[in-house]
């Protein structure tokens, strides 16, 4: 075997001599010299020869066909073979370069890219006993050729969602090399995963350089010019670009180095982490569509070695590891993060399309265990505004999760917040709790509760206590509560029992008689009703008719609109143009003249929006799939029949939240001396 290996690599040298001096009396296109990787080491093993063919980037490239080598290089290390690599200057290279490994014989030759589709079909039919396997080419058929495919618009996906809610201006771009399948598939998932977080969060952020539906948008031409990547980096910033993915191999780096001279902008690399390849501009790197072809590589040249090798083609995804997500040197908040992790699970059940034109995939019918027929897990709602609501909107949140999941559910409101953590912790391995902030916490330190969302209101991840009196009452401050008769809904509310107890106490007050109500509604009914000089309730910020609600406005309608205030057609409590979120609206219909006779006094501190929480056993496989089942249901238009609805939670959106977001209202509890033994005392 030595001896033909040695007649094969002195006939290369001479064909390769040849053709170099051929060269200098002609314009012929000319291979580049062979390189070669020794092994590391004396494993016995040295007589195996793996050849890689680049294409026109480079074996230097950052990119494509260095990641491809990695694999060459990774074998060399781990299993004693030699490696060695041609670098193609033009296309024309193609040819000549696989069949001068042919030549050689090399054990397994492993061309790099689409474009080497055509000589690696030719050569491999030419030498059926020759093992190839080409990367990133899956419709080739023959038994002696290893395709490969990564569906890299899964990972693409996440970076479109991830480059959406990191964008200050609204417009993200990307732009590719060639317009090749290979290429547009990251720019498809590109584009679709910011239509994911427009539709989940209600913005409108824009993508330049890729038009879905046309397949069609800005390509440079070439994998290898830096100039051509300045200068489209520079007219997508011009234009008001903020993050870009270029898909163009090397030509990307021209980019990066605009946004870094311009210090604006971020950057989303492809097919390796770039805060590896471009380390010193890492912290303009957003993140990284990592394209594992060296796993790829690395597993053909191990099957040849081991006699498994067969034809076919091989899929990368998320879900093998094929593809994946690399988070760069940008901080990014942790919610968002947390978001961007969340879709991992629904895009590898097929739940989440991430290619255009690609329907959802139905969820399986889980038949056994947990969430089956016989086994439905216990959707538990606090009782809030409107508990017949509630009850009756039970089963059609219970039938768009199962739709959504294949599990099946079972929806309850329990009598009272202290009733839903005793049911959760009573059942601590199958049930889903909608509880607010101090009861997460005491659900928390009862049982080990853990929270896995938050809810959004109108763009607002927290709420306040109000302070609701009668209008035509001398009470201006919260100073002159003292000795006051106070209505609260419930003693384990955070905003209608918790802040305001602080608030209380901080302040010196001394309040009279105490009504426990029963509910936000009937604390408000409770001052309208003249039964209380003060209630307390949450408070969401009104819709204004121009612009939005800041903390430093009166919480309050304007005086010159109190005369108008009334329900609409649809229930929904307006003054003039200003449409009232707080907790009066709940009881408009029955008392439409409720602001003119209750008015806000003041509010508390910020409080964390009410959660979406896990008994402390649920097993971990089902909280991604039904997290994501939440976030899609609360982003859908069914959702404004039940929980988004204002008889129920209004909820306009979700967001993941921690334990650790609840410590404030842990230390708040503490301070009042509140545990889950004296509670309403």
């Amino acid at each position: 075997m030595k001896s033909k290996r040695i007649f094969f690599v002195l006939l290369s040298l001479m064909i390769v001599s040849t053709l170099v001096l051929s060269a200098c009396g002609s314009q012929q296109a000319t291979p580049a010299p062979v390189e070669e990787q020794a092994p590391t080491e004396d494993t016995g093993m040295t007589s195996f020869l793996a050849c890689q063919v680049t294409d026109t980037g480079g074996i230097d490239d950052k990119s494509f066909n260095a990641t491809a080598w990695k694999g060459v290089q990774d074998a060399v290390d781990e299993l004693g073979i030699e490696g060695k690599y041609l670098e193609s200057q033009q296309q024309t290279d193609y040819e000549a370069n696989i069949n001068a490994f042919v030549e050689e014989g090399c054990d397994i030759i492993i061309p790099v890219g689409f474009l080497l589709a055509d000589a690696t079909a030719a050569a491999a039919e030419a030498n059926p006993d020759m093992p190839f396997a080409i990367v990133d080419v899956d419709y080739l058929d023959a038994p002696n050729l290893l395709g490969s495919g990564f569906a890299v618009n899964e990972a693409a996906f996440l970076t479109g969602y991830l480059s959406a809610g990191m964008s200050e201006t609204g417009i993200v771009a990307t732009y590719g090399g060639i317009n090749i399948p290979p290429v547009t598939i990251f720019m498809d998932g590109y584009v679709l995963g910011v239509e994911k977080y427009n539709e989940v969060h209600g913005t409108d952020v824009q993508v330049l350089g890729w038009d879905v539906e046309a397949q069609d948008g800005l390509f440079t031409g070439n994998f290898e010019s830096t100039d051509d990547g300045r200068t489209l980096g520079e007219s997508l910033l011009d234009e008001g670009a903020d993050v870009i993915m270029p898909v163009a191999g090397p030509v990307g780096a021209g980019t990066l180095a605009v946004l870094e001279e311009r210090g604006t902008g971020m950057v989303v690399g492809v097919d390796t982490d770039w805060t590896l390849q471009y380390a010193n501009q890492a912290d303009i790197i957003l993140a990284s569509v990592l394209k594992n072809m060296d796993q790829f590589v690395y597993e053909a040249i191990k099957s040849v070695m081991e006699g498994t090798f067969t034809g076919g083609t091989y899929l990368g995804t998320l879900e093998n590891n094929g593809v994946g997500l690399g988070y760069g040197g940008v901080d990014i908040p942790a919610d968002l993060k947390a978001e961007v992790d969340a879709l991992i699970p629904e895009i590898i059940s097929g739940a989440v399309p991430t290619l255009p034109g690609a329907e959802a995939a139905a969820p399986a019918e889980v038949t056994e265990g947990l969430g089956s027929m016989d086994s439905p897990i216990q959707v538990l709602f606090v009782p809030s505004v409107d508990v017949d609501f509630m009850i009756s909107s039970g089963d059609l949140i219970a039938s768009a999760l199962h739709d959504a999941t294949g599990m099946y559910f079972e929806v309850s409101v329990p009598t009272s917040y202290a009733a839903t953590i005793e049911e959760m912790c009573a059942s601590p391995d199958n049930t889903i709790g909608f509880i607010p902030a101090m009861g997460y916490a005491l659900a928390n330190q009862l049982c080990g509760v853990q929270p896995a969302l938050a809810s959004v209101r109108y763009g607002w991840n927290v709420y306040w206590t109000e302070f609701l009196v009668a209008r035509d009452s001398d009470y201006q401050s919260f100073e002159d509560l003292d000795g006051a008769t106070w209505a609260y809904p419930d003693a384990t509310s955070t905003s209608g029992y918790l802040y305001p107890s602080a608030l209380f106490s901080d302040m010196g007050i001394t309040i009279g008689d105490t009504v426990e109500a029963g509910g936000h509604p009937q604390a408000v009914k409770a001052v309208y009703n003249g039964e209380a000089d003060v209630g307390t309730a949450y408070f969401s910020a009104p819709l204004l008719p121009e612009g939005t609600w800041t903390t430093d406005m009166a919480p309050d309608i304007p005086d010159e609109f109190i005369d108008e205030c009334a329900p609409n057609e649809e229930g929904k409590l307006y003054c003039g143009d200003y449409r009232v979120l707080d907790a009066r609206a709940a009881i408009a219909e029955e008392a439409p003249d409720v602001v003119q006779k209750v008015r806000i006094l003041g509010l508390s501190k910020e409080i964390p929006n009410d959660t979406m929480s896990f008994s402390p056993d649920f097993p971990d496989d089902l909280k991604d799939v039904i997290v994501a089942a939440i976030t899609d249901y609360v982003g859908s238009d069914a959702c404004g029949e039940t929980l988004c609805n204002e008889k129920f939670y209004d909820w306009t959106g979700v967001a993941p939240i921690f334990d650790e977001n609840f410590d404030g209202i842990r230390i708040l509890m503490e301070a009042q001396g509140i545990t889950l033994e004296n509670i309403g005392e």
